[in-house]
């Protein structure tokens, strides 16, 4: 074939390939695009879980924070009402022993009126005793004097 022949079908066959190479490059960047897109969808979607994942994570820390807070209070108003229950029972205590040393006091003055009482009923027996005789007598004598 002569050159000025030749150069066409060269031209053309280069024109070919280049256009081959074109489209599969295209087809190849086509791929890469929607690969992109699929990964930069992904991408929000994952930003998106973990933003409400930091948000559940905020709302389970609070959650724990008020937790704490709660059990530090509950075991402050434990402690306060123990120290109270001491304190109620020490003056409980204190208040029974002081009613048990009045009550002992009460019974012993008791004890000292009852023996004083019964030592003055004892006291009255033998002088109403002693009266009653001398009323006999007193009897007696009216009677004697009165028999003769």
């Amino acid at each position: 074939m002569t050159t000025s022949r030749f150069l066409p079908v060269l031209n053309l066959v280069g024109c070919l390939l280049i256009t081959v190479v074109i489209v599969a490059q295209w087809f190849k960047e086509r791929g890469l695009v929607v690969r992109i897109e699929t990964i930069s969808h992904e991408l929000v979607t994952a930003r998106e879980q973990t933003a409400g994942a930091e948000k559940r994570a905020a709302a389970l820390e609070r959650d724990v924070l008020q937790l704490k807070e709660s059990i530090e209070a509950t075991a402050l108003a434990r402690r306060e009402a123990e120290e109270a229950a001491a304190t109620l029972a020490a003056e409980h205590q204190e208040q029974m022993t002081t009613l048990a040393a009045a009550s002992e006091e009460q019974v012993k003055t008791w004890q000292a009126a009852i023996a004083e009482r019964d030592e003055k009923i004892r006291s009255l027996d033998s002088t109403l005793a002693e009266t009653r005789k001398r009323l006999e007598e007193a009897i007696t004598k009216l009677k004697e004097a009165g028999a003769r």
